[in-house]
């Protein structure tokens, strides 16, 4: 089966190397989050690239992609790493960021943009995690654009409609997507299995690739983990 892999706000597709390697991947698609023409291109760029069955993996943003693209004729199963279905908290949901920081952090990226994307980066690990970060973006002009898709993307109302199996793999100390984003997905959806990672941040897999790997691996072979 082909692996579909959307990634997080700014990085680069080869953020997803660890895991590709982890899980043996031949047949890989990854959509980049690059050259964006508007808010509404992060979810064509990813229908553009889903031509086959396939395995569909997103992380952070990219999750929330992936979510839109559940009923999609070629979505067999779907990863969601450091998920959510809203990125920004409103009325009755607070499993995510005040829109206002997210339109701070906008302003900070003109300013001051070295600053701005290394205090991002600084706050995907968990205690003991940081490690060397090449993967993000340094195009201002597509960061903007993928926090104002973050500011607007809710795909909340469309958990109870997805069929295909669901996968949840989360960082027990996320401080982009809190566990609450996933556990609110969990239960909101149809054949949905959520693992918790202990002591791990943002990006699981790619301070854990291996554990990640293991858990898809179980999970696409009928086992469940929760």
């Amino acid at each position: 089966m082909n692996a579909l892999l959307l990634p997080g706000w700014g990085m680069r597709g080869d953020v997803f190397s660890p895991l590709i390697e982890a899980l043996q991947l031949k047949d890989v698609t990854i959509v980049e989050w690059d050259s964006m023409r508007d808010i509404y291109h992060f979810l064509t760029k990813a229908e553009e690239a889903l031509t086959v069955p396939s395995l569909v993996i997103g992380w952070s943003l990219g999750s929330l992609v992936a979510l839109q693209l559940a009923t999609h004729e070629h979505v067999q199963a779907l990863v969601c790493i450091g998920g959510t279905s809203r990125f920004t908290i409103t009325e009755h949901y607070n499993a995510g960021w005040h829109a206002r920081v997210v339109e701070r952090m906008k302003g900070q990226l003109l300013r001051q943009p070295k600053k701005t994307i290394q205090s991002f980066i600084d706050m995907l690990w968990g205690e003991e995690e940081a490690e060397p970060f090449p993967y993000m973006h340094h195009h201002i002009p597509d960061l903007l654009l993928g926090l104002d898709y973050l500011l607007t993307a809710d795909v909340r109302d469309q958990l109870s409609c997805i069929r295909v199996p669901l996968l949840l793999i989360h960082g027990e100390r996320d401080r982009i997507c809190p566990p609450q984003a996933a556990q609110y997905i969990y239960e909101r959806t149809n054949d949905c299995t959520f693992m918790l990672m202990p002591n791990v941040g943002h990006a699981p897999h790619v301070t854990q690739p291996y554990a990640c790997a293991h858990y898809i691996q179980t999970w696409l072979g009928g086992g469940r983990n929760d």
